[in-house]
C-alpha cells in the first residue's frame, strides 16, 4: 500500500508540473517594443531607437532589498557598444546617491564621479543625473545615471558608453528624457 501511494504522489507532482502549477518564477518574455512599460510600477519610457532588450524582470512585491534589474537595452552595433538599463532599490534617503554609485559595476573596480550630480527635469519630475568615468577593458568609459527617486524607492536610469560616443549619450538621454509616470 505505500508503494502504492508514493507512485500516486510522484504522478501527481509530475501531472501538476505538467499542467503549468510551478510556482517557479519566471522572467517576462523580451520584446523589441519602442515603448517599455511596467505597470505595477508606474514607469513608462521610450526605447533608443534601434537598440535591443537583452534582459527584462518583473520586481517582487514588497521591499527591495538591493538594486534590481527592470530591463536592460543594448546597441547592436559593432565597435562602440553601450546599454541602457533601468534597475531599482528601497534606500533610505540618507544614503549618499553620489558615493553609492562610485563602487564597483560593470567591469570597474572604482567609478570616479566625472562632474558633480545635476538636476534634470523629466515632466515635471525631478531626477539628479550623476557623471562618472572609469577604464573598463582598457577604453575610458562614461557612466550616466539618472536617479529618480519616489519615496523610499530609487530608480536609476543607467547609460554606459565609450567616453567619445556622443551618439550614445544623446541616444540614452533622449529615452530618459521621455520617462512617463504613472502615480
Amino acid at each position: 500500500m505505500r508503494q502504492s501511494q508514493a507512485a500516486a504522489l510522484v504522478i501527481g507532482i509530475c501531472a501538476a508540473s505538467l499542467l503549468g502549477c510551478n510556482s517557479r518564477p519566471h522572467a517576462p518574455e523580451l520584446s523589441d517594443e519602442p515603448v517599455y512599460v511596467n505597470d505595477s510600477l508606474g514607469v513608462r519610457f521610450l526605447a533608443p531607437e534601434g537598440w535591443t532588450q537583452h534582459a527584462k524582470a518583473e520586481v517582487p512585491a514588497g521591499k527591495l532589498d538591493k538594486e534590481r534589474l527592470l530591463v536592460r537595452y543594448e546597441r547592436p552595433t559593432s565597435g562602440n557598444s553601450a546599454l541602457l538599463e533601468l534597475t531599482a532599490a528601497d534606500l533610505p534617503v540618507s544614503v549618499d546617491l553620489s558615493a553609492y554609485l562610485t563602487g564597483p559595476a560593470y567591469g570597474a573596480d572604482k567609478w570616479r564621479l566625472a562632474r558633480p550630480a545635476e538636476p534634470v527635469d523629466v515632466e515635471g519630475v525631478a531626477a539628479l543625473r550623476h557623471g562618472l568615468s572609469a577604464r573598463v577593458r582598457g577604453e575610458e568609459t562614461t557612466r550616466e545615471v539618472v536617479v529618480f527617486r519616489r519615496g523610499e524607492r530609487v530608480f536609476f536610469f543607467t547609460g554606459l558608453f565609450a567616453s567619445k560616443d556622443s551618439s550614445a549619450r544623446s541616444q540614452i538621454r533622449a529615452a530618459v528624457q521621455s520617462v512617463l509616470w504613472k502615480d
